[in-house]
């Protein structure tokens, strides 16, 4: 092979590189935070582009940021240029991984929750210098508008409650009014042992009456109650056939003025063909 040819496809192999670490963004990054003494939490960031928007993507109940529904928002997304960040709560739990059983005896609350998205906002707005997007899937949403309800923050742009569900509540959810007075009565005892109650889909949660309650307090009531208050009103989408929700869910929301986006035929986990409408209607409205 000539100098000059070994030179021009040296040449046109820089270019190509080029080319493709313009076109591709960086690979993502483990993003490691402090959220208590001695409990770290870990989120995985995926980079944009310089004009995408700036978006946290919060997973459900016991989940991680590997939630198939999740993941394929965040995937889809990123694609179209945005910035993301994925959490994974700690749930009391150093740089946890895996999704939480429900047997597993549960240390976390539903405040100290809140109190990490917070940190996680806060870290990615300080990060990126722009305004958060942020977005959970069912339980996720509720976290998301529990930590809405406290002072409005600078660092929010914008907030989507996919699969928005409230604890004891539709079907699926095993735990009762019954219940909940039980784990009332337990720690007005000043009980604070491991007990199992049922809460969302489990059958037997392992928690502290405390624990538990900060969870089951937010019912129907609390969550329409907060957003009625909410100054900054986050859209909410439904999958028109989620046998997750209560039927009375939809006009209750609708009642209390909450904007709400219906995507006809999907499931509470905007699985199969409904995965693209969900990243459409979502791209539409970011």
């Amino acid at each position: 092979m000539s100098n000059q040819l070994s030179h021009l496809l040296t040449t046109r192999l820089t270019l190509l590189l080029i080319l493709l670490l313009i076109t591709f963004p960086a690979s993502s990054e483990i993003i490691n935070l402090k959220v208590a003494t001695d409990l770290e939490a870990t989120a995985e960031l995926l980079p944009g582009q310089e004009e995408g928007k700036v978006i946290l993507i919060l997973h459900g109940f016991l989940q991680t940021r590997d939630f198939f529904t999740v993941r394929r928002l965040a995937d889809a997304l990123n694609d179209e240029g945005h910035t993301i960040l994925l959490p994974n709560l700690s749930l009391g739990i150093n740089h946890r991984r895996q999704s939480l059983a429900c047997e597993a005896i549960h240390t976390h609350s539903l405040e100290e929750d809140v109190r990490e998205i917070s940190q996680w906002v806060e870290w990615l707005y300080t990060k990126q210098k722009k305004p958060v997007t942020i977005i959970g899937h069912s339980a996720g949403s509720l976290l998301l508008l529990a930590y809405l309800t406290g002072t409005p923050k600078a660092s929010v742009e914008d907030a989507l409650l996919i699969s928005l569900i409230p604890f004891a509540q539709g079907p699926i959810a095993k735990e009762s009014e019954k219940d909940r007075q039980t784990a009332v009565d337990q720690l007005a005892s000043n009980n604070s042992e491991v007990s199992s109650y049922p809460l969302a889909f489990c059958d037997k949660y392992m928690s502290t009456a405390g624990n538990y309650l900060s969870y089951v307090n937010w019912n129907s009531e609390k969550s329409l109650n907060s957003l009625k208050k909410l100054s900054f009103k986050p859209m909410i989408i439904l999958g028109g056939q989620d046998q997750r929700l209560g039927e009375d869910w939809l006009p209750r929301l609708k009642q209390v003025g909450a904007e709400v986006v219906e995507i006809d035929g999907a499931n509470h986990f905007f699985n199969h063909e409904h995965e693209f409408d969900l990243v459409d209607t979502i791209s539409d409205m970011l």
